[in-house]
């Protein structure tokens, strides 16, 4: 087990001082005394992928490239996760429908099925459409769903609407109140209390997610999207993990090779890093908080996928900007250099085990 532990080390490390690790290793006697010991290669051996024993701040930035790694790698699998899932199928919207209203005739029902998971402009996410993605229009790439709707909503309003939800067997919300419109507080013409209000219900039935709403006209509109797939959370979770690892390795690589740099290579990968990670991070914390109120503040029976909370693809400018910068950094820390005559293995000092 320890020998593969010993991958936390960068490879000339391993190369010069894995046996003498190992045979340290190999003395020590309780389980206890190897479990420390194991957590100890493993921490001092990242430690070392970072070089510049003297720096203070390298662990804390690449602490913060590793998580934001993490995060999109999150993100890019759950979105795997969420293509693998059932399509959405008009016939299962029809019988929604014909179940709660069985005595209504809709003025709108969709007869088709999406033609993929995620839709941007009412189509897949293609060629044509990756610039629109990419540039500015990425806050219309969303979830698909199939729509229904009443000119006339049924009588009963949000009591009958909620008896018929609890016997078709739904598990549904509290109703959520919007303004229907809009006005300037403190005029004489916008007094909230006559406004008058939308009214939407979400509710949920096995991996179906059902969003009526009863507009302040009369109207009424169905709205049926799949829930988040059981997939979604491990597949996260794993790719969380190995994002984060790999952030960690690849930042450990670049600190290596630009330790001792001369200063025009140095300074510059420096600068790059800096803004690009001001690029990365800065979507993410103005979308988190703002994504974190928005949930607080009304009932959701389906989270926002990940990349939402991130401020993808809205804010992918940035992300693409960032990952230029860090192409442009990686490129100065891969020119070929020669090491200096005596210099630390791997850029730090011995990190061995201790027992």
């Amino acid at each position: 087990m320890h020998r593969w532990l010993l991958l936390a080390y960068p490879r000339d490390y391993r190369s010069a001082r894995g046996a003498e690790i190992l045979e340290t290793v190999r003395d020590v006697g309780s389980a206890h005394r190897r479990g420390r010991v194991a957590a100890n290669l493993v921490r001092h051996g990242l430690r070392a992928r970072l070089g510049r024993p003297a720096s203070r701040t390298v662990v804390a930035w690449a602490a913060v490239f590793a998580v934001v790694c993490g995060l999109f790698a999150a993100s890019f699998g759950t979105w795997l996760a969420w293509l693998g899932s059932r399509p959405l199928d008009h016939r299962d919207l029809a019988a929604v429908v014909g179940q709660l209203y069985p005595d209504r005739q809709v003025s709108h029902l969709d007869q088709d099925d999406p033609p993929a998971v995620f839709l941007i402009y009412g189509h897949p996410l293609g060629e044509d459409l990756l610039s629109e993605l990419l540039l500015g229009d990425g806050g219309e790439y969303a979830l698909a769903e199939l729509t229904a709707s009443f000119d006339q909503a049924p009588a009963g309003g949000l009591t009958d609407l909620r008896q018929r939800l609890d016997a078709a067997g739904w598990e549904r919300s509290a109703p959520v109140h919007t303004d229907a419109y809009g006005c300037i507080p403190g005029s004489p013409q916008c007094d909230p209390a006559s406004i008058p209000s939308d009214i939407t219900v979400y509710a949920d039935r096995g991996d179906h997610i059902l969003a009526v709403q009863i507009n302040a006209e009369g109207s009424m509109s169905l709205a049926l999207s799949r829930a988040t797939p059981a997939a979604a959370y491990p597949a996260g979770l794993l790719a969380f993990a190995l994002g984060t690892l790999g952030g960690w390795v690849l930042f450990g690589w670049a600190s290596r090779r630009t330790e001792g740099r001369h200063p025009l290579v140095q300074g510059p990968a420096k600068v790059l890093y800096g803004v690009a990670m001001v690029f990365w991070a800065a979507p993410i914390l103005l979308s988190a908080p703002l994504m974190l109120t928005h949930h607080l503040s009304e009932p959701h029976p389906r989270w926002h996928v990940p990349w939402e909370w991130l401020g993808q693809p809205t804010l992918s400018l940035p992300f693409l900007l960032g990952a230029v910068l860090l192409l442009l950094a990686l490129g100065l820390a891969a020119l070929p250099h020669r090491r200096p005559a005596g210099r630390t293995l791997a850029g730090a000092p011995d990190p061995g085990p201790a027992v």
